[in-house]
């Protein structure tokens, strides 16, 4: 009996050893043999050290260009807009006429007005000669004291009825020329707001009269930053839109109180001769320098992507080439800041002959 159940139990367990071998064998089968790394190789090298430099504290704000000077142009009388001569984009000077309105009605009351002075002198010529006539009879005693002063206070109220009507005429005459819009200085005329027809109110911008010569910067700075800012601090102006449009330009001044929709303060700068391609309403970015700190810095070509990471060949004493994962800050003249991963005073490969891999061995160029 014993026997028989040793027996079994041996069946048993070459059973299961040839099962454990099929199974090997059929897992062995689906399975590639992982690729050995590549054997490391010498490679020529550009290098350079990651450099320990001096950086200055700068506050990040967004800033719109506008005119350091813009009329909103207007009118004074309310009436129909009988002509426009200028049209947008126009250079004017101080003095020169930009549109017209109707001043039919204000020329009816200056003849209005004509025609009042010319009663007030008939008035007046008749009240000198009924007064001088008046002297003569006092003198003769043909008239009383009371009845000479009564043609002389006719006299001065035909005067000043003479004056009054002067003064209506000299007032329609300065509303006239209210109907005449001239340009308030020299400039260019950025955008028309009305046409032929339209009728023009007083205190409604017909048109702006920019000048062009000389750009107003404004940066909108968070409250958070503006007690680091400074009339007189260092700014770097960058038109994003434009190639190479970067500026150099000191604060102005800054408002000291918040806009109230955005709870930011206006910083302004100011462009003197900019960029002729420069235009009103354009973006820009403002770096405000406003104090110093040390940083780690790179050249460009000296970055390695890998997907979402960042990361530099060092190389080491024995001249190996380390793959070192770095966090990068602002780019500027060609070199980036590392704001992780390197202490400075590194060696760091530029460019390469071939393409370079963790472990091979730097030669550098001579």
């Amino acid at each position: 009996m014993n026997n028989l159940r040793r027996d079994h139990a041996m069946k048993t367990i070459v059973m299961l050893a040839g099962a454990g071998l099929l199974l090997a064998g059929l897992t062995g089968c689906g399975r590639e043999e992982p690729a050995a790394h590549a054997a490391a190789k010498e490679v020529a090298c550009e290098t350079a050290p990651a450099a320990l430099a001096t950086l200055p504290v700068t506050v990040g704000a967004v800033a719109s260009v506008e005119p350091a000077v813009r009329a909103h142009v207007s009118t004074r009388m309310m009436g129909w807009v009988s002509r426009i001569h200028v049209r947008e984009g126009d250079a004017v000077r101080a003095g020169q006429a930009l549109l017209s309105i109707d001043d039919k009605d204000l020329r009816a009351r200056r003849e209005q007005a004509e025609a009042g002075v010319r009663e007030a002198e008939a008035v007046v010529a008749n009240a000198e000669a009924t007064a001088a006539r008046f002297a003569n009879l006092y003198e003769r005693k043909a008239v009383s004291k009371q009845q000479l002063d009564d043609v002389n206070t006719g006299l001065e109220r035909a005067r000043a009825g003479l004056a009054q009507a002067q003064a209506a005429r000299a007032e329609a005459g300065v509303h006239l020329g209210y109907l005449n819009i001239v340009a308030p200085a020299a400039g260019g005329v950025t955008r028309r707001m009305v046409e032929v027809g339209d009728m023009a109110a007083p205190g409604q911008p017909l048109m702006y009269v920019d000048q062009l010569d000389r750009l107003k910067v404004v940066a909108a700075v968070g409250e958070r930053d503006v007690s680091r800012v400074a009339a007189g601090d260092t700014a770097r102006i960058a038109v994003t839109s434009l190639d190479g449009a970067v500026f150099a330009a000191p604060v102005a001044r800054v408002i000291p109180s918040a806009n109230p929709g955005s709870r930011t303060y206006d910083v302004e700068l100011y462009l003197e001769n900019p960029d002729p391609r420069l235009r009103p309403g354009m973006f820009a970015r403002v770096d405000l320098t406003t104090g110093e700190r040390r940083g780690v810095l790179v050249p460009r070509s000296a970055i390695v992507a890998r997907g979402q990471l960042t990361g530099v060949f060092l190389v080491g004493d024995d001249g190996t080439a380390r793959l070192r994962w770095i966090r990068l800050g602002d780019e500027r003249d060609g070199l980036v800041e590392v704001l992780s991963g390197l202490t400075g005073g590194e060696t760091v490969v530029t460019g390469s002959a071939t393409p370079l891999h963790e472990g091979d061995r730097v030669v550098t160029r001579s």
